[in-house]
Formats: structure tokens, C-alpha cells, sequence
């Protein structure tokens, strides 16, 4: 008994440092109140393999020619270029490919399938707004990076091009590897570019430019058509659980 109370002790202790460690490793790039949980993850999993502090910027408001902003989760800069994180959570299995403009989301062993606009498109506008924002930035690759977390499956997800990669949070490893493969990208300034990118950053210190954003995407998502494709009505459904109870 005495055993197993302090293995239990050990657990909470051991867990408690490492979530110690975790932030404070976050916060040699983030805030704990930045992004999403999945988002502040990715950037400790990349800060613990072994990714410069200063070469993640997380959370980005970037001024698009139009006035908007663009939020992007995550850049990295790498001696390849740029790479522009999409981090998505979700459940379920996913189906879609690089071309459809969206995707599929099916839920509840097949009873319940959604539509959400293609990730892989949705990045691609990131790295327009991305290229908006200087003259070296806008010749230089960067690479469109969808990575999801949560209990989902790629079922059937396909893509071609090759500076786009897609797959789950724990496959950043894998991505970084790909990527390091890449020549060199040509920076004219390296300085410059950091400093656009946490402008980018500082933007969403902003509330009127958070704020902003947030009812412009709503806006958007209005004249989008619904999401739904398909769903068993519930008075169809029936619950197994209660008919086996007597």
C-alpha cells in the first residue's frame, strides 16, 4: 500500500515538473493564453526537438492589402524557407484531397458526416497574405503545413505538391526532416523577416484587430452553405444501451 501511494506521488510530481518545464519553454516563444492548447503543444514539441526560440512565431494577425487580417497558427523560419502551420482539431475519420474545396468529416460510425472548408486551401490564403507583407518574403518558398490534433483519422486525405505536407501534431518531426531536405532559401535579409513576422505577432496583442477579425470570419462563414450532409434523425436512433437494460 505504501508502495503504490508513493509511485502515485512520484506520478504527480514528475508530471507537475514537466509541466513546469513545458511552460517555460512556451514562454520563451508564447503566452499560455495564446492560440489553442493543440497550437502552444506543437510549439513545445518543435522547442524540444530542438527548434531556435526565436525561429516560431505563434499566433500571427498579418495585415492583408484589403485592410483584413489573416491569422496564421504557427511559422517557423528554417534555412529552407518559411513553413506556415494550419492546426486543426478534430474528431472522427476525414476524407478530401488538395483540390476539393472541402473536405469530410464523418462522425458517429458513419451517421453523421460534415463538410469544413478545405485546410489545405485555407493555409494557402495564409501564405498569400504571408507573401503581402514584404518584397524578400514574397519570393521566398514556404512550405503549406496542415497538421491536426485530436482523436481524428485520416482516412483518404490526398495531396501533390510538394512544398505541402499533412498529417497529424505528432508528425512535426517528420516534417522538419522533409523539409531540411529543401535547398537553401535565398534570404536577402533575415532580420527583416523576423521582424515582420513578430510585428505579425505583437498584432494579436491587439483586441480591436482580434476583435476585428473574429466577426470578419463569421462574416464569412454566414454565406458559406451549410455544413451538414447527412445525419440520422434522432427519432430514428436507438439506443441500444437502454432497450439491453431490460
Amino acid at each position: 500500500m505504501l508502495v503504490t501511494v508513493i509511485l502515485i506521488f512520484a506520478c504527480i510530481v514528475i508530471s507537475y515538473l514537466r509541466h513546469r518545464q513545458n511552460v517555460k519553454l512556451l514562454c520563451s516563444v508564447s503566452t499560455p493564453d495564446r492560440g489553442t492548447r493543440s497550437e502552444r503543444r506543437l510549439v513545445v514539441k518543435m522547442l524540444r526537438r530542438g527548434v531556435h526560440p526565436k525561429a516560431i512565431f505563434h499566433d500571427l494577425y498579418l495585415q492583408k492589402r484589403n485592410g483584413e487580417f489573416s491569422q496564421v497558427d504557427i511559422v517557423v523560419a528554417t534555412p529552407q524557407g518559411l513553413l506556415a502551420i494550419e492546426v486543426k482539431d478534430y474528431s472522427g475519420w476525414l476524407f478530401g484531397n488538395e483540390k476539393q474545396r472541402y473536405w469530410t468529416q464523418v462522425l458517429n460510425y458513419g451517421k453523421e458526416k460534415y463538410r469544413f472548408y478545405n485546410p489545405i486551401m485555407q493555409n494557402a490564403g495564409h501564405i498569400n497574405a504571408l507573401r503581402e507583407q514584404s518584397e524578400q518574403i514574397a519570393h521566398l518558398p514556404i512550405f503549406n503545413v496542415v497538421l491536426f490534433a485530436g482523436n481524428c483519422t485520416l482516412k483518404n486525405v490526398n495531396y501533390w505538391a510538394d512544398n505541402t505536407f499533412v498529417g497529424y501534431t505528432s508528425n512535426i518531426s517528420y516534417v522538419l526532416k522533409k523539409v531540411n531536405e529543401f535547398c537553401f532559401a535565398q534570404y536577402t535579409d533575415k532580420r527583416e523577416v523576423a521582424r515582420v513576422l513578430r510585428r505579425a505577432v505583437e498584432n494579436g496583442n491587439d483586441p480591436d484587430i482580434v476583435a476585428n477579425h473574429m466577426a470578419s470570419v463569421q462574416r464569412k462563414t454566414v454565406r458559406q452553405p451549410q455544413p451538414t450532409i447527412s445525419w440520422t434523425p434522432r427519432f430514428f436512433r436507438i439506443n441500444w444501451r437502454r432497450l439491453m437494460r431490460y
